[in-house]
């Protein structure tokens, strides 16, 4: 049976202990984040973790974090020695998306429900209105609750514009800019 370096440090501590180096691991990921490629990210954090319990194992963990330091200072010296942190891509698809679909989805539909409301407090009927460019008939009756559109050009340029705006800053786009080539 093989071993990988660390686990006999692993089965030596308690469960506090390897909580303690978990939290620190958690931590030096979250600031590894922007760190690329993703691949040598994850090999540095497998060295390290394997390093950290086995200096766990021989001097205890209190000595062990306190000669390694803070993650966020590790992570900061990985970063420095990259040339910089990088764009985070899949952060800015999600904001993206949140800013470009959700938000004017969500918008219009609050606007719609209030415009049908609006209609049966005033005593029910049909109301042609729009919203952005978009014609819309609100209908509230006895016999119906509804809503009829028919999508424009309008709403799908905001959509794409705020999706657009999301997605650079929430990939931080700038930081392609600042970057130093890495030699």
């Amino acid at each position: 049976m093989t071993t990988t370096p660390g686990t006999t440090a692993r089965a030596a501590l308690g469960f506090r202990d390897r909580t303690r180096v978990r939290r620190w691991m958690w931590r030096f990921a979250l600031a590894m984040q922007d760190y690329h490629p993703s691949r040598e990210a994850r090999r540095i954090r497998r060295d390290l973790r394997a390093a950290l319990l086995d200096d766990a194992a021989r001097i205890g963990v209190d000595d062990a974090l306190r000669e390694i330091g803070s993650p966020w200072r590790v992570a900061a010296d990985h970063l420095d020695a990259l040339g910089g942190a990088g764009p985070r891509w899949n952060d800015g698809a999600v904001v993206a998306a949140l800013l470009g679909f959700g938000l004017p989805l969500y918008m219009w539909a609050a606007w719609a429900a209030g415009a049908v409301d609006a209609v049966g407090a005033m005593g029910g009927g049909r109301a042609e209105l729009s919203w952005l460019g978009v014609p819309m008939t609100a209908e509230n009756s006895d016999a119906m609750v509804g809503i009829q559109f028919m999508l424009g050009w309008q709403p799908v340029a905001v959509s794409l514009g705020l999706g657009a705006l999301g997605f650079a800053l929430g990939a931080r786009t700038w930081r392609l800019w600042r970057r130093a080539p890495v030699s």
